[in-house]
C-alpha cells in the first residue's frame, strides 16, 4: 500500500486551515496533520472541523518541526510570521512563498506605492492634522501578528488622541458594507491565477472577515493588484483588498493579506487553478455565484442581537406586557434576518 505524503498545516483552527484540510481530504492523497503550538487537541476534537484532520499534533514551531516534515503550511498572520523566523521560502506544490511579500504588512510603504502606480486610495492624514473630517478609520500601520491590532473608528480628535500616534493610519471612514477581494497566486510579480469576489457581509462589520460572499467580474481590480504585484516582484499566495467609494465611483486599494484567506473555501470550490498549482491536484470546480460562511453569520447574528439586546428588552416589554409574549414577538420581527442572509 502507497504511503501518503504528510502535510501539515499550521494554525489548524483557523477557516482557511479547515478549507485546506477539507478540500485535501476529499481528494484522498494526503495525510493531513493540524499543528498547533498551543494545546488545542482535547478542543479539536469537539469540533467537526477536527474530521478534515488525519491527526492533530501540538508542536513549536521550531527547527525541529522542519526537520520532521518536508510540507508545512502557515496559513494564518500568525503562523507565517513565526515561519519565517526559520527559512526564507515556503514551498507548496509548484510555489514558493517569499519572506519578501511580508512588506506588505507596512501600511504606509503600500500606500505610497499606490501612489507611484496612480492606484487611489483613501484619503489619508497625518495623526497631527487639524482638518480631520470625522468620522475616520484608525489602524495599524504595521500589521505584527503578536501585536493587538488596531481597527476603530474614531468620531473625534479625543478618540485619535487616545491612540499610538506613531503605530495607525488615519484614513477617511468609507461608508460600504462590501469589501472587494482578489484572491491570488503570482510568480515573479505575474498573477498566474486568482479570483475575485465582493463581500457583501463580513465580522466584524467594520472590517474583518466574509460572512457572505459574491463571486464576481473586476477587470479593474485584477489590474491594480497586477500592478502591486509586479512591482513587488511577489511570488506566492495572498489577497487583494479594495473598497468602493460611491461619491467618487472609485475603488481604493485598503492592504494586501500574505497569506491564505479566511474565505479560501470559496476559491477552491470556483477555481481549480489553486489546488493544482498548490497541491498538484486535478479536480473539477464547482462553480457558486454565493457563498456563506455558517459559523462566521452565527456570530455576527448573534453579536447584533446581544449588543443591542437591553433596548430590545425595554421596548418589546413595553410592547407586549410579558416576557413570553416578548420572546414571540421578538422571533417573529428578527427571526427572518438570518434565513435572509442565508
Amino acid at each position: 500500500m502507497k504511503l501518503k505524503k504528510e502535510i501539515v498545516i499550521l494554525d489548524p483552527m483557523l477557516d482557511q486551515s479547515v478549507a485546506i484540510a477539507k478540500y485535501l481530504k476529499k481528494q484522498g492523497q494526503y495525510k493531513v496533520i493540524g499543528c498547533s503550538n498551543n494545546n488545542i487537541k482535547g478542543c479539536l476534537s469537539k469540533f467537526a472541523t477536527y474530521k478534515y484532520f488525519d491527526e492533530i499534533i501540538d508542536y513549536d514551531i521550531n527547527k525541529a518541526l522542519f526537520d520532521r516534515y518536508s510540507v508545512i503550511i502557515p496559513s494564518g498572520a500568525f503562523s507565517t510570521q513565526l515561519y519565517f523566523n526559520f527559512t526564507e521560502t515556503c514551498k507548496v506544490g509548484e510555489i514558493n512563498f517569499c519572506k519578501n511579500n511580508l512588506i506588505v504588512s507596512d501600511k504606509f510603504y503600500m500606500l505610497n506605492l499606490c501612489k507611484e502606480l496612480n492606484i487611489p486610495i483613501p484619503k489619508t492624514y497625518n495623526s497631527n492634522e487639524k482638518t480631520v473630517q470625522f468620522p475616520v478609520f484608525c489602524k495599524s500601520s504595521y500589521e505584527v501578528s503578536n501585536l493587538k491590532k488596531i481597527r476603530i473608528v474614531a468620531r473625534s480628535q479625543t478618540d485619535i488622541d487616545n491612540l499610538p500616534h506613531n503605530e495607525i493610519v488615519i484614513q477617511e471612514y468609507i461608508k460600504s458594507s462590501s469589501t472587494f477581494g482578489v484572491g491570488f497566486i503570482a510568480k515573479n510579480g505575474k498573477i498566474l491565477t486568482s479570483f475575485v469576489h465582493e463581500e457583501l457581509i463580513s465580522y466584524p462589520i467594520k472590517g474583518g472577515s466574509g460572512v457572505f460572499l459574491k463571486q464576481i467580474e473586476n477587470k479593474l481590480l485584477l489590474e491594480y493588484t497586477s500592478k502591486l504585484l509586479q512591482a513587488l516582484n511577489y511570488t506566492g499566495w495572498g489577497l487583494a483588498e479594495f473598497k468602493h467609494i460611491p461619491d467618487r465611483d472609485e475603488y481604493v486599494f485598503m492592504e494586501i493579506n500574505a497569506k491564505f484567506w479566511a474565505s479560501l473555501e470559496f476559491t477552491l470550490l470556483n477555481n481549480s487553478e489553486f489546488g493544482r498549482f498548490l497541491f498538484g491536484l486535478d479536480y473539477a470546480s464547482k462553480p457558486t455565484k454565493y457563498f456563506t460562511f455558517i459559523n462566521r453569520l452565527v456570530v455576527t447574528y448573534s453579536w447584533r442581537v446581544f449588543r443591542y439586546l437591553p433596548e430590545i428588552i425595554v421596548s418589546y416589554k413595553s410592547k407586549s406586557g410579558s416576557w413570553r409574549k416578548m420572546i414571540v414577538e421578538f422571533l417573529n420581527h428578527w427571526g427572518g434576518v438570518i434565513l435572509y442572509w442565508i
